[in-house]
């Protein structure tokens, strides 16, 4: 139930009971009268004036002050006529029916202001928990908010609800100008909104005020969030506090959005430091050594150029290729890196035969393979893959270059795939030391490079690069010890239903 509507339903509930209060307070007098006028005989007058008090008191306990008040004030005469001596008289002849009178009228007074304290003080407990409710029920809301839009959304929905009036929350951009956030629809209540208003609560962080709407300054911690424009009504004047109250909840919310925001940019500033400086640390050295070399022997060819056999002349520029090949595939992968990264490299999928990829990968190693031998073990009965079949084959070509750096010259490599109800896996397993254990997560991390790479040319892209290809296809690469064997590079990829033949081409293979 809305704070407006319990208020205003307390207010009806007080009006109703204080009439029927007063008219109890008339009655029960005459009431006690018929009760004790048969007994009269049988009752003396000090009888007679505790029943009148037991009436004055249950109108007090039931009603409070003011009725029981007129029950005293009618109980005294009406004694004094029909039971006080002389009777049918308001004269009273006894001192004791007069002190009587008089203690009746005091306890009523006390006992109504008793009671009408106590209930005052139910009423507010009531209040507050209500208060309490609607506040809790904001907060968490609002702890759910994960941006601007959803904050505005939750803030207009509670103070509809609990005030029963319209809201428009307005956030301040980069530049401090107000504005109204895209999903909230402005009411009709609050086409007359003053933004310059506005603004000035916003740069003051006091409230304004203009016929028929509020503006509440959204006061956090540090600074001004934003404002809170409300059109006015009764209730919303009895309910300030309430409203200061959430205007609190919704200017932490708001603050506590922006502090994440600050720790977001902060983090991501972070890691691309962490980032840059692994590039350069990782690069400095690995093209630095090429560059080394070439400059090396291109200075040999100059200077001793006339000196040189053919075979000599061959060597050079043999090491010359070779290194500013290497530096090519360095160059090449760190570009690639960067693509895959800021998701601007799309994959060009279509159906493959797995065996067409890893024939390609391995005529592109054949030079690194040549003492090698590569067990393949291939089932006829694989399904078509409907994948990037370019950017596939550099995944096995880094998992292959992997194996044949990191084992003993000589050592096979075993390539093998399987279809799994809903999933394709491939392994790639080469028989070296193995991976350690805390190694086999890291290892798939941008510049990360093992132990045991010390001695290895590269800046660990490759298993990164890896992990990002098969992750793009919604795969999973993952790094493990086979037993009896050494390291094993095992990719799931998800398998999606096969494409349909042509009738012509159906009746072709038919024939």
């Amino acid at each position: 139930m809305k704070l407006s509507e319990i208020f205003g339903s307390t207010r009806n509930l007080a009006n109703n009971e204080r009439f029927i209060g007063h008219a109890w307070g008339v009655a029960a007098p005459f009431i006690c009268t018929l009760i004790d006028w048969p007994l009269r005989d049988l009752l003396g007058p000090a009888s007679i004036l505790m029943t009148y008090l037991l009436g004055v008191f249950l109108v007090a306990s039931r009603y409070g002050r003011s009725p029981s008040i007129v029950a005293s004030l009618l109980s005294a005469p009406t004694f004094a006529f029909y039971f006080a001596r002389p009777i049918f008289s308001f004269a009273i002849s006894d001192l004791e029916n007069i002190v009587g009178l008089a203690v009746m009228i005091i306890v009523a007074n006390v006992t109504g202001s008793l009671l009408e304290k106590s209930r005052l003080q139910a009423e507010l407990a009531k209040q507050r928990e209500s208060h309490t409710n609607a506040l809790y029920r904001l907060s968490r809301d609002l702890s759910a908010a994960q941006d601007h839009n959803a904050v505005a959304r939750i803030a207009v929905e509670h103070i509809d609800n609990e005030f029963g009036t319209d809201s428009m929350l307005l956030i301040a951009n980069t530049e401090n100008s107000l504005q109204i956030q895209t999903n909230q629809v402005l009411p009709i209540s609050l086409r007359s909104i003053d933004l310059t208003l506005a603004q000035q609560a916003f740069e003051t962080g006091e409230v304004r005020q203009q016929q028929p709407l509020s503006y509440y300054a959204l006061q956090g911690s540090g600074a001004v969030q934003g404002v809170l424009t409300i059109l006015k009504s009764e209730a919303l004047t009895r309910q300030t506090p309430e409203v200061n109250t959430f205007c609190h909840l919704i200017a932490q919310t708001l603050e506590r959005l922006q502090l994440a925001a600050q720790a977001r940019e902060a983090n991501l500033q972070a890691e691309t430091e962490a980032l840059r400086n692994a590039l350069l640390s990782s690069i400095s050295h690995d093209l630095r050594t090429p560059l080394t070399r070439i400059i090396g022997a291109v200075g040999t060819a100059i200077e001793s150029d006339a000196g040189l056999s053919a075979a000599e002349r061959q060597d050079l520029n043999q090491s010359v290729l070779d290194e500013a090949q290497r530096m090519s595939e360095l160059t090449g992968k760190i570009l690639d890196m960067a693509r895959l990264s800021s998701g601007q490299i799309i994959l060009h999928r279509s159906w493959n035969a797995i065996e067409e990829i890893v024939g390609s990968a391995l005529n592109r190693l054949d030079k690194h393979l040549q003492d090698r031998p590569v067990r393949t073990l291939l089932p006829d009965s694989l399904p078509l893959l409907w994948i990037d079949a370019v950017l596939m084959e550099q995944v096995l070509v880094n998992l292959i270059e992997n194996a044949v750096k990191y084992t003993a010259p000589g050592s096979p490599i075993d390539i093998e795939a399987i279809a799994l109800p809903e999933r394709f896996r491939l392994s790639i397993t080469d028989y070296g030391p193995g991976i350690a254990k805390h190694q086999q997560t890291r290892i798939f991390e941008k510049f990360y490079r093992g132990a045991t790479e010390t001695q290895q040319n590269g800046v660990g892209l490759g298993l990164a690069l890896c992990k990002a290809i098969v992750e793009a296809h919604g795969g999973l690469i993952q790094a493990d010890n086979r037993a009896g064997k050494g390291a094993e590079f095992s990719i799931q990829l998800p398998l999606h239903a096969p494409p349909l033949l042509a009738e012509s081409e159906a009746l072709g293979s038919v024939a």
